[in-house]
């Protein structure tokens, strides 16, 4: 019978143990501190300040057309965010892709969001991007 309990016991303990040990290793999303490259004063990237800002350490807006001057250094994730298009006099206008970025100036995990994520996935010549749809 000891047998038996211990044989039901051991196995039960040893996947407690991990789950603790897995737990405690895990990155928790309230240590992380993000880096939002997007449209500073609009009320997209606003609202999504705010709603990073719930679940995460720090939240720093950075315009994302000067991403390639941003200081990431501090910054443990970079999400690139962004509209494409502005409305000017009535008139729908192209905004340009950031320029000057390499993957090597993007040294931290980075999100690539919406249409701006994906001009700079074209930048990079990452499949992910439009050209390569």
């Amino acid at each position: 019978m000891k047998r038996i309990i211990f044989a039901v016991l051991l196995p039960l303990l040893l996947v407690a143990a991990l789950v603790v040990v897995l737990q405690l290793r895990r990155p928790s999303l309230s240590r992380l501190r993000v880096v939002l490259a997007g449209d500073p004063g609009t009320a997209q990237t606003e609202s999504f300040r705010k709603l990073l800002s719930q679940h995460v350490k720090s939240v720093t807006v950075v315009p994302v057309l000067e991403l390639a001057k941003a200081n990431l250094s501090a910054a443990d994730v970079l999400i690139v965010s962004g509209e494409t298009m502005k409305i000017g006099k009535g008139e729908l206008h192209t905004k340009p892709a950031p320029t000057g970025i390499t993957l090597d100036s993007l040294p931290i995990p980075t999100v690539l969001i919406g249409g701006m994520g994906a001009r700079v996935a074209d930048n990079l010549d990452l499949k992910l991007g439009w050209r390569h749809g």
